[in-house]
């Protein structure tokens, strides 16, 4: 148990992997290195004619440090903006997990089962309906049109769209384009679901309440969702940008050639390196719901929503009975009495029971609680930190202390143990 709490498990994506600085696989280096090559061997070319011909092609370095700092600036804004589009696309959806777990909960838990098994076929079809939303909005956010994609079929194919302009889903050609936004419209038949179950006074107000604002939440999410992908970065600020980088990159051989000689090479390799790669890190996460090594990973968010409900729905719903009352349940410690053997005693005697069992485990001598008590009928001080504890385990409510626990402590209300 030691070791575990020494070393807890924590999450860490990048321990079955390489070190990252040998890493191929999730880095830019792909679609930075042609691009590298290029202005490398603008410098091998004015490296050669610089130093083994007449013709100086070089200019001074004082282009640097101006243009430099301009690059840096436009990069760490580029940079930050793009990946506050990443982590805000994260935080919405963990948003969006936390509004479908919750209406999970009040479908399954908090709508009655009057009509038995009919009732819990139409729970298990509306949260089949909670996870087709999550897999509906992946699929919207990649612009995937069509409805029959193998993991969203089988959670929507019971439903049909009512909506003007609409065919139903099963007369539609797949391969046709689609015009709607499938999971808006899911959440038409969530919000029928839960007004069928409100009129026929299935589900109580407050949970009726709540479930309608877990479901303002899910088309809250959708709307930003969509606020992210359809509102990139201003394609002048980008154009601009892109050219700003190479026109660094291009200029630098000839600012280096004449103070660095062959050494020019490797050098303005490794700056056009790290800042094209800065500037394709940017653009592979501003848009963080496709299919980059670097965006989120929605395909496995759904499936983490979908194993949750399917196990939460394998099993009919907890009554109290059932756990609270359980052989195994002892809820004032591991070697107290069972919630079963309690529920026989009164409360009286209850209290009694843990209270002399707090006793035993303190291992306070009868004798000491006897005197402590007969000291409390007298209204005495306690000064002694062992009558203390025993005056603890005495009265339920116990005491007051007028001055520090070293101090002398005077009884205001007594409970004796009978």
């Amino acid at each position: 148990m030691s070791n575990r709490v020494d070393n807890p498990k924590v999450y860490n994506p990048y321990s079955y992997h390489r070190p990252h600085f040998i890493r191929w696989r999730g880095s830019v280096i792909p679609k930075v290195l042609p691009s590298t090559i290029v202005v490398t061997l603008l410098a091998v070319i004015v490296c050669i004619v610089n130093l083994e011909t007449k013709v100086k092609i070089g200019i001074p370095s004082t282009f640097i440090p101006v243009l430099g700092f301009v690059v840096g600036l436009l990069l760490t804004y580029r940079t930050n903006t793009a990946y506050d589009r990443y982590w805000e696309g994260r935080r919405l959806w963990a948003v969006m997990v936390v509004a479908i777990r919750n209406l999970t909960r009040n479908i399954w838990i908090n709508i009655k089962e009057d009509d038995g098994k009919s009732d819990l076929l139409e729970k298990k079809t509306a949260i089949n309906l909670l996870i087709g939303f999550a897999v509906a909005t992946k699929h919207y956010l990649r612009e995937e049109d069509g409805l029959l994609h193998d993991d969203l079929k089988p959670l929507i194919s019971n439903i049909k769209s009512n909506l003007p302009g609409f065919k139903p889903f099963n007369e539609m050609d797949p391969s046709s384009e689609v015009n709607h936004n499938l999971p808006l419209e899911i959440t038409l038949y969530l919000c029928s679901y839960i007004d069928n179950k409100r009129q026929n006074n299935k589900v109580d107000v407050p949970t009726t309440n709540s479930m309608y604002g877990a479901l303002n939440t899910l088309i809250d999410c959708l709307t930003q969702f969509e606020r992210i992908l359809r509102s990139p970065i201003p394609l002048a600020y980008s154009i601009h940008l892109t050219q700003t980088v190479w026109i660094y990159c291009l200029s630098l051989p000839f600012q280096l050639v004449d103070s660095l000689k062959y050494i020019t090479i490797p050098i303005v390799f490794l700056a056009s390196f790290i800042l094209i790669g800065i500037l394709h890190i940017g653009g592979e996460i501003e848009n963080p719901f496709g299919y980059d090594e670097n965006d989120l990973d929605l395909d496995d968010f759904c499936g983490t929503i979908k194993r949750e409900l399917d196990i939460i729905t394998s099993r009919k719903r907890p009554t109290v009975s059932d756990w609270v009352y359980n052989p195994e349940n002892h809820p004032f410690g591991r070697e107290e009495i069972t919630a079963s053997e309690a529920r026989k005693l009164s409360i009286d005697e209850l209290f009694k029971k843990r209270r002399m069992k707090r006793m035993k485990r303190m291992e306070i001598p009868m004798s000491q609680l006897k005197w402590t008590k007969k000291q409390l009928n007298r209204g005495k001080y306690i000064n002694n930190k062992e009558q203390y504890i025993a005056l603890l385990y005495i009265t339920g409510y116990i005491c007051r202390s007028e001055k520090s626990f070293s101090s002398y402590i005077r009884v205001w209300n007594f409970s004796c143990i009978g």
